[in-house]
């Protein structure tokens, strides 16, 4: 066993908090914070930006995200 670790024994406490993926998404849905968000959740990707357009896709300069 690593020196930092320990083992966990019954009436040990401990403190548990909420995790961030730190997608728009989660900030949005699980903290409602959405206003406070700091990054591009809009912004596409590689994989967006390279890939070849569908002929089912739309163009029409609108938004990819439906708002």
């Amino acid at each position: 066993m690593a020196s930092d670790e320990r083992t966990i024994a019954v009436g040990d406490g401990f403190t548990v908090t909420p995790g961030c993926d730190r997608s728009f998404a989660t900030c949005k849905a699980k903290f409602a914070n959405a206003v406070n968000f700091r990054g591009h959740p809009y912004m596409i990707g590689d994989d967006a930006a390279l890939a070849a357009a569908a002929s089912s896709t739309p163009l029409d300069g609108g938004s990819r995200y439906g708002n």
